[in-house]
């Protein structure tokens, strides 16, 4: 029994007309470590995630980010999350351990790093968040 594959193409998926917004943002411990990462998610995931390393999917308490940078190009935004992942890796409070990049210089022309340096998570939560109405911290604008 040969059952003839189906030769209807399959629909085309529609482009986003939004544009991407690249991140680099930082989220805070309770305890003084911190995260640096990069994002590219629509805003309303953007807000509910705080990053993709293990031991940021693994703690159960409480989290606040701090949005570094916002890019319309993913290539600066990677670069940004770079330098600062480097400049910070001594310091015994930053939980990265991964860097991983490829990126098109051509595209990085015209980059210009963004200055910053880690917070409290207490100062983060009181200088640069506030609470929305959802209970969500979000940052000031």
């Amino acid at each position: 029994m040969n059952e003839e594959p189906n030769l209807m193409p399959k629909p085309r998926k529609k482009k986003s007309l939004e544009k991407k917004v690249h991140r680099v943002y930082c989220t805070y411990f309770p305890d003084g470590k911190y995260y640096i990462g990069y994002s590219c998610k629509p805003r309303s995931l953007y807000e509910k995630y705080y990053g993709s390393g293990r031991l940021v999917k693994e703690y159960e308490g409480e989290l606040v980010k701090e949005t570094i940078a916002v890019f319309t190009n993913k290539n600066q935004a990677k670069m940004q999350e770079m330098l600062l992942q480097l400049e910070n890796r001594h310091d015994e409070d930053c939980i990265n351990d991964m860097i991983h990049i490829r990126l098109r210089l051509s595209h990085l022309k015209d980059f210009q790093p963004t200055e910053w340096e880690p917070k409290s998570f207490h100062e983060v939560q009181t200088d640069t968040m506030f609470l929305n109405d959802e209970n969500m911290y979000q940052a000031r604008e």
